[in-house]
């Protein structure tokens, strides 16, 4: 591991979350939060909340936006309010769109030391500066492979990179708010820690953003691979606004609004399905490679993301794929009272990073 140890390795064991932790999923077109608590080794739900970001710069829900410091500094103390946070410490997940994830393999031995050879190989890699980010990285596994009859070892490296101007911009939010500095990860490092059960060996998550829908595979809780593809819930809203001659708000409205039984939802679920077709057939052709080049099945896909809670979306994942699919279920990690059960199920796909980042204080 890295000198820097924090973007992929778990928090010190002795931090002390006696007072809750919150978890922190800030996307381009909402704010997620999630608060947890562990009394006598049961991590319970203390409460959650969603902002969205449109509105805080006069454009309607579900669009995805840009906000400068104040606009978000204030999205984020509206949401921490409404939810009733009450703990002073946090995870705070990293957006993928101030990141670099990528896996790479090194033929080195046993004994080398590797950190040298995992710089030179992040400089390849890296569309940036070493300088201008903070680095980390893992091995994920060690193969071996015959070349020329020579028997050779594979070390598989998970690299993981944040821009420091990133950084330090959501270091003064999370400050600003009154959170003591927080540890923070990639999302797709706790999307997976919020889905991964020990049951199953290997899994895919595919989560459908506002702007981008992302493939995470991973084994044993560990990212052996990602795709990204621009295909997300604002780009759905657009499209049918579009074929409907309606606004971006109405759209999004009849969006969220839209029931199995409406007259309308066979219109509205075929324009919704055709802004995701490219991306799932491109996930499946992504996931057929893996299981080809491994000799590993994927167990178990879960969907998760905000687009995950439109009607038909797993099904229609699932006629892509060809194979069964999960809607995600974070809240299953935590104790909740039972009469949340159906919400929790309803929004569970959103609450995936955020839950999987407040979870990392409890490893």
């Amino acid at each position: 591991m890295s000198v820097f140890g924090n973007l992929i390795s778990s928090i010190q064991k002795n931090a002390s979350f006696s007072g809750g932790v919150v978890g922190i999923d800030i996307g381009s077109s909402s704010i997620k939060v999630i608060e947890l608590h562990e009394n006598k080794g049961i991590i319970t739900l203390a409460t959650y909340g969603e902002v969205q970001l449109g509105p805080y710069i006069g454009r309607a829900i579900g669009q995805s936006v840009s906000l400068n410091s104040k606009q978000e500094q204030e999205a984020l103390v509206d949401i921490i309010r409404e939810s009733s946070v009450k703990a002073n410490n946090a995870v705070f997940a990293m957006p993928l769109s101030s990141s670099f994830v990528t896996n790479v393999s090194i033929e080195a031995g046993p004994d080398t030391d590797l950190a040298a050879l995992v710089r030179i190989e992040a400089r390849k890699v890296i569309p940036a500066s070493l300088s201008e980010v903070t680095l980390d990285w893992a091995e994920v596994e060690v193969t071996k492979k015959y070349v020329s009859k020579k028997e050779t070892t594979q070390r598989n490296i998970l690299i993981a990179s944040i821009q420091n101007s990133a950084l330090e911009r959501f270091n003064v939010l999370m400050q600003f708010v009154g959170l003591a500095k927080p540890p923070t990860e990639i999302e797709c490092f706790s999307s997976i820690r919020g889905l991964y059960s020990s049951e199953e060996d290997n899994i895919a998550i595919i989560d459908i953003g506002a702007v981008s829908s992302k493939l995470y595979i991973a084994r044993k809780g560990l990212l052996m691979g990602m795709y990204r593809i621009r295909a997300g819930g604002a780009l759905a809203t657009e499209n049918i606004a579009k074929s409907m001659d309606i606004t971006f708000e109405s759209a999004e409205n009849l969006k969220i609004g839209v029931d199995r039984s409406a007259n309308n939802f066979g219109d509205i679920k075929k324009l919704h399905d055709q802004s995701y077709d490219r991306a799932f057939r491109e996930f499946n052709q992504v996931i057929k490679e893996y299981e080809k080049k491994t000799g590993i099945t994927i167990s178990s896909v879960h969907l998760a993301g905000g687009g995950a809670l439109f009607p038909g979306t797993e099904a229609h994942l699932k006629s892509v794929l060809d194979r069964e699919v999960e809607r995600a279920n974070p809240f299953s990690k935590v104790a909740y009272p039972a009469f949340m059960e159906d919400v929790m199920l309803e929004v569970g796909p959103s609450f995936a990073v955020a839950i999987g980042a407040a979870l990392r204080a409890y490893e």
